[in-house]
């Protein structure tokens, strides 16, 4: 496919020719942090490294309104009370602009919660069909990253609609979908000289380094589930904050409230981590999950062993490594204060499970 080109200096007026027809969603510099903020005219879109937070929130907001609600009293008779529901308004069509291929990815590990699990999330599934993903290819990978690791990788098209490679003067960018085609419609295709480099680059990708074979992931931590001295070891770090959860781009745990202000109310949808000691709390006081080691253990157990025995067809089709619910963007890994290494819990369990 043709690639096209984008003149470093005709970013922002690209951006922001986007945004006369979507939502557009681009990172920006604040203080050391790279955030996604919605499109304001003196915005500069920093491309230079990965965001900080993952692009999820564009399909899963932090915070959701369900539906709002009125109570309307019978004035002819005081004990009925009606009630009156109102939906949201449908989603914007939007553009993300700047995610990472492991971003994109982890759009597919959502779908697998919220549209493939025999009921579809309307709510979601409108986001989805509105959103289209302008991603980054990596010109190399931070000591955090492992995508390679999880079937990705620093070019990988997985989940994109337009995939960008910085090249000399700007960015040579390939349409993936033709969602993605029709916004690069009005682009120079790039000039030999680019599309030479764009040819070199993809025959010379990143070489990301040996990555373990997680196929035996699933048995080897079911070996260990139960020994807990293994699970305190890999947690004496851990604080409990999770902010592992909420920056990672699959993490999919959500809490629902009804918030009243007089006879007006809305229920709302906002993230939740299980690494919380609430998270399990039940109504009895009882806990099931009380301490940092059985929390870690249930992060760690469903990103790699249960979402692959949830979805095995999906695993089937990778032939060679099962589909974890993790993209090895290194999020969780980067912003840890305490720096727990999820890759070296994985190692350790591939090593010590197997001796069980």
């Amino acid at each position: 496919m043709v690639a096209r080109f984008i003149e470093n200096d005709a970013v922002a007026a690209l951006a922001a020719a986007w945004a006369r027809d979507y939502r557009l969603l681009a990172p920006v510099r604040e203080g050391q942090a790279v955030i996604y903020r919605p499109w304001a005219p003196d915005m500069h879109p920093f491309l230079g490294r990965p965001p900080t937070a993952s692009a999820k929130q564009a399909l899963l907001p932090q915070t959701e309104n369900l539906l709002s609600y009125t109570y309307r009293k019978d004035h002819a008779d005081l004990t009925k009370t009606e009630v009156f529901l109102a939906d949201p308004l449908p989603p914007e069509p939007t553009v993300v602009l700047g995610c990472r291929p492991c971003d994109a990815r982890g759009n597919k590990l959502l779908d697998r919660v919220f549209l493939e699990r025999g009921v579809a999330d309307p709510l979601y599934a409108a986001r989805r069909a509105a959103t289209l993903f302008v991603t980054v290819a990596c010109e190399h990978m931070e000591n955090t990253c492992f995508c390679h690791w999880t079937g990705g990788g620093p070019t990988s098209e997985e989940g994109s609609d337009v995939l960008l490679f910085a090249v000399t003067g700007g960015y040579a960018a390939r349409a993936i979908t033709p969602a993605g085609e029709k916004l690069l419609a009005n682009l120079p295709d790039t000039s030999q000289q680019i599309a030479d480099e764009l040819a070199a680059r993809l025959a010379n990708p990143v070489e990301p380094g040996p990555a373990p074979d997680l196929r035996a992931a699933p048995e080897r931590f079911l070996a260990l589930f139960d020994n807990m001295d293994f699970w305190m070891d890999q947690s004496a770090r851990c604080l409990s904050c999770g902010v592992c959860t909420y920056l990672c781009p699959t993490c999919s745990c959500f809490n629902i409230t009804d918030e009243n202000q007089g006879l007006k109310g809305k229920r709302l949808r906002t993230w939740d981590t299980c690494m919380s000691a609430l998270y399990t709390l039940e109504g009895s006081g009882y806990n099931p999950r009380v301490s940092r080691a059985h929390r870690l253990r249930n992060r760690v157990g469903h990103k790699f062993c249960y979402h692959p025995q949830e979805f095995p067809a999906a695993s089937n089709e990778r032939n060679a490594q099962p589909e974890v619910s993790c993209t090895g963007c290194g999020r969780c890994i980067k912003s840890c204060p305490v720096s727990v290494d999820i890759r070296r819990i994985v190692l350790d369990l591939l090593e010590k499970g197997e001796k069980k």
